[in-house]
């Protein structure tokens, strides 16, 4: 890759952000279209957000990813949201045109793609339980929800952040008889809720610390995926567990192609090369 002085910049902002794998795909997605950009990983300190996304205005950044923990924590330092973005309440994508920064979600998009391609599972008229009320959690509900699954139970450490995505969705709830109900970390232990769930995705970190979420798989249905959106490693703990007791899981690598797919065509206005990037994904992990 050739940097000149008309080379433009995108990237990452995070923290930690070393485990990142968003600068490989992008990069490599970035040659096989022959553009001249650039996507590099930007470790912010917790303190530094706000200077960070005014640092992309100064110094013209065309755009960049948001990661943990910042996807709902850098919505009031933008100029604009998305109107999917404004639902969901999280942004993972940021676009800077002409000084003015706009916000989007591809978190959504990008895991609902992952589920009908790699898993061959369609979320319409399904009950899911989704680990976590993150930044990440909140797309992924908003794609569960906009494609029709008939109740999501989120479970979450601290109820009352659960409750408040399920009282943004009341009234949307009344009308499409879709069910959001919150419940305490206690509940992936119960039976009686695990055996009636189609889906379970762990939205939480855990799989990046090498920890997993403590579900009684035993006590899930047999034909129940399990979904973690971790990706490194490609297998994590959670999803090791699941395999262990048979049930058919669905890693994250999917969704981190498909999501940095659609920000990249936010960026550029180019068509992403879906399979460029997921080449060069499973290369580096083979390696």
């Amino acid at each position: 890759m050739k940097i000149t002085g008309e080379t433009k910049v995108i990237g990452i902002f995070g923290y930690p952000i070393s485990h990142t794998l968003s600068p490989l795909i992008q990069n490599a997605a970035l040659e096989a279209l022959g553009l001249n950009y650039i996507y590099i990983p930007f470790e912010v300190k917790p303190n530094n957000l706000e200077s960070a996304v005014k640092g992309m205005q100064a110094l013209g950044l065309a755009g960049v990813n948001v990661t943990v923990p910042y996807k709902e924590a850098v919505i009031p330092f933008l100029d604009e949201i998305d109107i999917d973005a404004e639902l969901i309440g999280a942004v993972n994508t940021i676009v800077n045109k002409n000084g003015r920064l706009k916000g989007y979600n591809t978190d959504s998009p990008g895991y609902i793609r992952s589920l009908h391609e790699d898993a061959g599972f369609a979320p319409k008229g399904k009950t899911i339980l989704v680990i976590g009320a993150g930044g990440a959690a909140r797309g992924i509900i908003a794609g569960l929800f906009l494609n029709g699954a008939s109740e999501i139970i989120i479970a979450n450490r601290t109820i009352e952040k659960a409750e408040e995505i399920r009282l943004n969705y009341a009234e949307r709830c009344r009308s499409k008889h879709i069910q959001i109900k919150t419940a305490s970390l206690s509940y992936l232990k119960d039976p009686q809720i695990l055996s009636s769930v189609d889906l379970i995705v762990n939205t939480t970190s855990m799989g990046l610390e090498g920890v997993a979420p403590d579900v009684d798989f035993a006590s899930t249905s047999p034909h129940v995926l399990i979904s973690d959106i971790a990706y490194k490693p490609p297998v994590t703990q959670f999803l090791k567990k699941a395999q262990g007791a048979g049930r058919k899981t669905l890693g994250g690598l999917g969704m981190l192609v498909y999501q940095g797919a659609i920000s990249l065509e936010i960026w550029t206005g180019q068509k992403a090369p879906v399979e460029v990037m997921m080449n060069s994904l499973r290369a580096f992990l083979n390696e």
